[in-house]
């Protein structure tokens, strides 16, 4: 990909996700986090508070997060290629993951965990191992789960004897299970439920059915026949812890994609490393499965971006994967064309949705509860 293609396509996507987050209403986890949220994700949300931009008041922060990570992950993509055109390439495919796109514009904690993952790995490659240990620090104190990060670097720094940063690794990795454990935020009791194929449907989500079919195959790959890099340890432990979850309880992604999204690179090093072995007679398979899944990616990103669109081809609207974003908001319009300035629900979150848009609960005991 040349640089003026990858100039033009990143206009175009910040465009896109711009439109994207002021077009959008208010989710019913973001409404919830909005207004009950004291951490991380709740000052994040009150950043821009007094934005008077549609939408993106609380979706600002997560916008600009999500443009410094395509600026780090291009960074890395550089450690792994060395050419710019390559890097460019594997810098567009990351960002149009639906993974990506959606960390972009709705609130969630993933798309921070991103950003300091990829510092770590720019960091460990420039062999700063006491911003590392910041890093380590700041993915303890905001990310639940992060005990997968440092069990995954524990392991590769004990096989590539990195002694100081497997210690490191070590320290936080206590820290983060005495934490997980004391404030039970993991929870692994009750009855096993198989949430297996559930598991996978997330992952094609994340990554699209084709993406997904590779970066199971490049990790593969990398487990057999190429040497694992710090990279292939962190995605690859969370890909298998997640697994292993999955057959007992219900998975929660933003617990495990950051850490595995972030192999995207691998992914392309993978495809390259196919082709330059082969004459060019033999590439051609290659080169076609390629642009196959290249355009499956950027099918399933556009219809992320024009998702609204699809409400006017869908009879009923319900089974429209953004219903329960906008059914509150075209009920709020109802409501302000009958003059009525509060409704009750009976979901919590559907009621923080409404309050977003001005509509309390009814005060009136008489008032009855309405499912929605």
């Amino acid at each position: 990909m040349s640089r003026i293609t990858f100039i033009i396509f990143i206009s175009l996507y910040t465009t896109a996700l711009y439109y994207l987050a002021t077009t959008l209403p208010i989710g019913p986890n973001e409404a919830m986090l909005y207004y009950t949220d004291n951490g991380i994700l709740g000052i994040l949300i009150h950043l821009f508070s007094n934005s008077s931009l549609k939408f993106l008041d609380f979706r600002l922060p997560f916008l600009l997060f999500s443009s410094l990570n395509i600026y780090l992950f291009y960074k890395i993509s550089y450690i792994y290629f060395k050419k710019k055109e390559k890097s460019y390439l594997a810098t567009t495919i990351f960002a149009l993951l639906p993974g990506i796109i959606t960390a972009s514009v709705i609130v969630n904690i993933a798309v921070v965990v991103i950003t300091l993952v990829l510092s770590f790995i720019i960091l460990h490659e420039k062999k700063k191992l006491l911003w590392q240990g910041v890093v380590m620090l700041l993915l303890l104190l905001i990310h639940k789960t992060s005990f997968i990060f440092f069990i995954s670097v524990a392991i590769f720094s004990y096989m590539k004897h990195q002694k100081k940063l497997f210690s490191l690794s070590i320290l936080f990795l206590l820290l983060s299970l005495f934490s997980l454990f004391y404030f039970n935020g993991l929870g692994i009791g009750g009855k096993p439920e198989g949430r297996f194929l559930e598991l996978f449907g997330l992952y094609i989500a994340l990554f699209s059915p084709l993406v997904f079919i590779y970066f199971f195959y490049a990790l593969y790959r990398i487990w057999l026949r190429e040497t694992k890099d710090i990279l292939w340890y962190i995605s690859f432990t969370a890909f298998i812890f997640s697994i292993i979850l999955s057959l007992r309880q219900q998975v929660i992604m933003t617990d495990f994609s950051p850490y595995v999204i972030v192999s995207v690179v691998l992914m392309v090093l993978t495809y390259q490393k196919t082709i330059d072995v082969r004459l060019p007679q033999f590439q051609v398979a290659y080169r076609f499965g390629y642009r196959i899944v290249l355009f499956s990616l950027l099918l399933f990103s556009l219809v992320i971006i024009f998702h609204k669109s699809l409400f006017y081809l869908i009879d009923i609207k319900s089974k429209h994967f953004a219903y329960p974003f906008y059914e509150p908001y075209w009920q709020v319009k109802e409501l302000h064309e009958i003059e009525k300035e509060c409704y009750t629900v009976t979901h919590k979150k559907v009621q923080y949705q409404l309050k977003y848009y001005g509509i309390d609960s009814c005060k009136e005991l008489n008032v009855p509860k309405i499912h929605i």
